[in-house]
């Protein structure tokens, strides 16, 4: 009896696609739910990122509205009142008539001149030329400062019986001064009634060099022609000059002054020439 056949059969091989198969749906559904813990993980963290700039705006407006409140507050209460006005940096002008001028009350209140400074500034410029700036600031609350940067003196001019400041604008002060109060080692500028010719001697005094400027008492309107300036000098010397050859003169007063010797007329007008001063002169100018 013929041997019936045997086909050898390798079980590996036979199930290699079912495993395959197994594997690789194993595999999808891996991804798949890594996919889905991704997406989900992205969602929550969306969430979290909304939730937290929901709280800054919720915390931004919170914040800003109570600063509204706050200051609301602050602005109808009597804390906001002006409860009083101080200055600093006036030396010339009184700080009361500073504090009168510039109308501030104390039913004011203190957010009207902080938040608006400058209007008083120009309030003040406008009343007194001798004021170059006006800051305000705020202490204890509702107490204001104004702190007032002035113009410098360049000289004096006589007013009356007093005098008044020329400041380095080229302007008069308001304020009448004593002689005892006036700085001494300023020019005096006396018999300008006209401001034309108080303004041309003021450029012509400006262009002089600083050492001579130094060494100038008096400048004196009270010349017998228009074009003429008198200068009487601290050293006891008078220049007599013309407005608008002296400046390039001056350079010849210390060789001829050194000449001359004391209390002599120093005549620059039309040449160079010196002569010693007469006693009339000498009264007239105020040299002892």
């Amino acid at each position: 009896m013929p041997r019936k056949r045997v086909t050898k059969i390798d079980p590996r091989k036979e199930l290699s696609p079912y495993i395959n198969h197994q594997t690789n749906q194993s595999k999808k559904r891996k991804r798949r739910k890594n996919k889905k813990t991704k997406v989900s993980a992205s969602l929550s963290g969306l969430h979290k990122e909304r939730r937290k700039s929901l709280f800054k705006r919720l915390g931004l407006i919170v914040l800003v509205s109570l600063i509204a409140i706050i200051c609301l507050g602050y602005y109808i209460s009597p804390y906001a009142n002006i409860s009083g006005v101080s200055v600093k940096g006036a030396t010339d002008i009184p700080s009361k008539e500073i504090v009168k001028s510039s109308g501030i009350k104390a039913s004011d209140k203190v957010f009207d001149y902080i938040f608006d400074k400058n209007s008083l500034k120009q309030k003040l410029i406008k009343h007194y030329p001798e004021i170059k700036d006006v800051n305000v600031k705020l202490t204890h609350i509702n107490q204001l400062v104004l702190e007032v940067d002035e113009y410098g003196t360049l000289g004096y001019i006589k007013s009356g019986t007093k005098y008044k400041r020329i400041l380095s604008n080229g302007k008069i002060g308001t304020q009448s001064i004593a002689w005892n109060k006036i700085q001494q080692s300023k020019p005096l500028f006396i018999g300008y009634k006209r401001n034309a010719a108080l303004k041309d001697e003021l450029q012509l005094y400006n262009s002089f060099p600083q050492y001579f400027k130094n060494e100038v008492k008096v400048l004196s309107g009270n010349t017998r022609r228009p074009s003429q300036i008198v200068l009487v000098m601290k050293d006891g010397n008078v220049v007599i000059g013309n407005i608008t050859t002296l400046k390039n003169k001056i350079k010849y007063y210390n060789a001829i002054k050194e000449k001359a010797g004391k209390h002599s007329l120093i005549d620059l007008e039309v040449g160079a020439f010196s002569r010693p001063l007469t006693t009339n002169e000498m009264k007239t100018y105020g040299i002892s």
